[in-house]
């Protein structure tokens, strides 16, 4: 089956990205057809397998840039906040997932915990940071790092794909 296919459009002050995947083969046996909404609670419920967990809080918004940058086995999680109304897989390696507030964020790093070997939160939002620093530790979730990291302390957009990128690649230390 061919792979998927990322198409970028430009038009004026706006980039639309459009992954292009191929039809599901129609000739699956009739007992194996699952309604979309089995397929995407299926989808949902699975682990994607990656063994880190990186999310990112919608202030960052470069999940594109960096999912061909991150380790193999590494999976993004970029908060949208509104506009989305449910978790949209774009790629293997790379998911969108909406949230209306800090609630929403707590309860996906809560459930990628559970499916992660390691996750890796990183966020400008001190007072979000500090929050799910007391939520994880109160339910115990050791593989869980936080990062406050505010987009404003680096002198470039390069610089701050470099560091987290680097605090990827670092292991354990939080």
């Amino acid at each position: 089956m061919p792979e998927p296919r990322r198409v970028v459009i430009e038009y004026e002050d706006f980039v639309v990205e459009v992954v292009v995947r191929p039809r599901e083969k129609a000739a699956a046996p009739a007992g194996e057809r699952k309604a979309p909404a089995a397929r995407k609670e299926a989808a949902r419920s699975t682990p994607t397998g990656g063994e880190v967990a990186l999310v990112l809080d919608q202030m960052f918004r470069i999940g594109s840039v960096l999912e061909p940058l991150v380790p193999e086995g590494t999976v993004i999680y970029e908060v949208v906040g509104r506009g989305l109304r449910e978790e949209v897989q774009i790629s293997d390696r790379y998911v969108q997932v909406p949230a209306r507030d800090d609630y929403d964020i707590y309860k996906l790093v809560e459930r990628l915990s559970g499916q992660h070997e390691r996750v890796i939160f990183i966020s400008g939002d001190r007072k979000l940071v500090n929050a799910l620093r007391f939520q994880v530790a109160q339910r115990g979730r050791k593989n869980v790092e936080l990062h406050y990291m505010p987009p404003s302390e680096f002198p470039g957009r390069a610089q701050m794909i470099d560091e987290i990128l680097r605090r990827v690649r670092a292991g354990g230390s939080s």
